[in-house]
C-alpha cells in the first residue's frame, strides 16, 4: 500500500512546485490554505488514514522575520475512542499548547506515530507571524503499511554539484549533533543561498528540545533564506531518482548497524541525515557531513535502500519558489 502525500499552498508558482514533486508522489489536487485568522483545520482523508503508520505534518513560509507553528491532530479510533495529540512548536511561537501522553497516538516532537487504527482524524496548524499572502506550502506524509520495493538500476548518470561540507570540522561542542543543519548548509550553496555554517545551526536548533535534526525545525532554517521544502516518506527508490533527474538533491534520514552500510562514514547511527546527490549504476552518490574527509561518496544502493527507505524513509527536498 502506497504513502500518502497531503499538500496544501498559497502564494505559490504552480510550475515550481510541480517540478519539485515526481509525478508518482504528487497529489491529485494541491489545496488552498484557507486561513481562519491564524489556525488552518483540514480532516485527514480515510483513505490516507487507512493502515497509516505514521503522520508527518510540516509547513514551510518564505519569510525572513521570526515567525512559527504547531501542530495538533483530534482523532477518533476505530474502537470509537476519541482524543488529542499535540507536537512541539516549530520556530518562534508563543503560548505553545503542552501535550500530554497519549497512547493511541503519540506526539514524538515533529512526527505522529499511531499505534491503534484510525477512524478520523482533523489536523489544527497554529500560526504566529505569517502574513496570508507571502509564499507558503503545507505538507503532510503518511506513512502506510506496505513493503518497499527493491531498487532498479539504470545504466543512466545523474549527478548533481552539491557543494560539499563536513560536520566534522565544526566546533566541538557541536560537531556530532549537526549533521542536519550541515545538510542544508549544503543544499543552500548548491541553490545560490551561500550562508555562515553557524548561522544556519543556529537557525535550526529546536527550542524546545535543544536538538539540531528536527526535520520541519530544518525546513524553517531554509525558509528563512528563501528556500520552500517538504517532508515525504520515500515510497521507492525510483521516487528519489526522478527528484535527483530533475535536479532537486534529497536530504535523507538513515538508521544503520555496524556492517550494513559499507564504507560508511561512522560505523553505525540511530539517526543521521546525509544529502543525496545522485547515482550512477548500483551505487547511490552522496554528500555524508559525518566524513571529517572524502564527504562525496558513494554507497551500495541497495545497501543504502535498506537503512534509509526500509527505516526512516523520511528525506525532505528544498526548492526555490519560483
Amino acid at each position: 500500500m502506497s504513502n500518502a502525500l497531503l499538500l496544501f499552498a498559497q502564494g505559490l508558482d504552480e510550475s515550481a512546485l510541480q517540478r519539485a514533486i515526481p509525478l508518482s508522489i504528487r497529489p491529485k489536487r494541491v489545496e488552498p490554505l484557507a486561513w481562519n485568522g491564524d489556525e488552518f483545520s483540514f480532516d485527514l482523508p480515510p483513505a490516507a488514514l487507512e493502515d497509516a503508520l505514521e503522520i508527518l505534518p510540516c509547513l514551510s513560509v518564505v519569510h525572513d522575520d521570526a515567525w512559527g507553528y504547531q501542530f495538533a491532530i483530534e482523532f477518533e479510533t476505530k474502537a470509537g475512542h476519541s482524543s488529542r495529540a499535540v507536537l512541539d512548536p516549530i520556530g518562534s511561537f508563543v503560548g505553545a499548547e503542552a501535550g500530554a501522553i497519549n497512547e493511541a497516538v503519540a506526539a514524538e516532537i515533529d512526527l505522529l506515530r499511531i499505534h491503534t487504527p484510525l477512524q478520523a482524524a482533523t489536523l489544527h496548524l497554529r500560526v504566529q507571524g505569517v502574513a496570508p499572502t507571502v509564499p507558503a506550502l503545507l505538507s503532510v506524509s503518511v506513512r502506510r503499511k506496505g513493503a518497499v520495493p527493491s531498487p532498479t538500476f539504470t545504466s543512466r548518470d545523474t549527478v548533481l554539484a552539491v557543494p560539499s561540507q563536513s560536520q566534522m570540522v565544526l566546533r566541538p561542542e557541536l560537531a556530532s549533533h549537526v549533521c542536519s543543519p550541515t545538510s542544508v548548509a549544503m543544499l543552500l550553496a548548491y541553490y545560490g543561498h551561500s550562508a555562515d555554517i553557524y548561522d544556519v545551526i543556529s537557525e535550526a536548533r529546536h527550542q524546545p528540545s535543544g536538538l539540531y535534526g528536527v526535520w520541519p525545525a530544518n525546513i524553517h532554517a531554509a525558509a528563512l533564506r528563501g528556500l520552500l521544502g517538504y517532508l515525504l516518506h520515500f515510497p521507492s527508490w525510483e521516487a528519489a531518482r526522478a527528484l535527483l533527474d530533475a535536479g532537486f538533491p534529497i536530504v535523507a534520514s538513515v538508521r544503520y548497524e555496524v556492517g550494513e552500510l559499507s564504507r560508511a562514514a561512522i560505523e553505525r547511527t540511530s539517526g543521521h541525515l546525509l544529502v543525496v546527490r545522485g547515482c550512477s549504476g548500483d551505487t547511490v552518490l552522496v554528500n555524508d557531513p559525518a566524513a571529517s574527509d572524502e564527504v562525496a561518496r558513494a554507497y551500495d544502493l541497495a545497501e543504502f535502500c535498506k537503512v534509509w527507505l526500509e527505516r526512516s524513509a523520511v528525506g525532505y527536498v528544498l526548492f526555490p519558489p519560483l
